[in-house]
């Protein structure tokens, strides 16, 4: 009896034994593991927009869409590259026959914009906004959806590409 009282007491204690070595093993990992996870936290990277591309991207959408009679080329061609200027229509109601007594005026309303993928000298937007257009004293609403690829260029965001849908 003795024998087997001692027998349990040994198997006892061995067992504590292992149970705080494995204990320790335990802590140790877990320590690793939460200052692992303290260096990811860190090392996530929040993507970086640039303010400057939006502010130029109102100053051209307002430059093109709001205006009397036509479209002013002065008010945008600083806000653009050659291409994109050349895309733009700048003509009094071409196409329009009898144009003379026509009265256009167009404005930009509730404009929204969002930001798209962007690298160091380049961002995508995305634009909307209400196109609200006068003929001959008739308003109509055009919702506008536009994507711009702005770059920077000398220091200043200029739009590079465009395309747009209106209904």
């Amino acid at each position: 009896m003795k024998k087997q009282l001692i027998a349990g007491c040994i198997l006892a204690g061995v067992l504590v034994v292992y149970l705080l070595i494995q204990n320790s093993h335990l802590k140790n990992e877990n320590q690793v593991l939460i200052e692992e996870s303290h260096a990811e936290d860190q090392e996530i990277v929040v993507p970086s927009y640039h303010e400057e591309a939006k502010i130029s991207a109102q100053v051209f959408i307002e430059g093109y869409f709001d205006y009397e009679d036509q479209p002013v080329k002065e008010n945008v061609e600083t806000y653009v590259t050659q291409k994109v200027l050349s895309q733009l229509q700048f003509n009094n109601h071409e196409g329009i026959e009898g144009n003379k007594d026509l009265h256009v005026s167009s404005n930009v309303e509730d404009l929204s914009i969002y930001f798209g993928q962007s690298l160091d000298d380049r961002q995508e937007l995305l634009v909307l906004f209400t196109n609200r257009i006068s003929f001959n004293d008739v308003d109509s609403r055009a919702q506008t959806i536009m994507k711009l690829n702005m770059i920077q260029q000398e220091g200043d965001w200029i739009v590079n590409e465009f395309s747009f849908t209106q209904y």
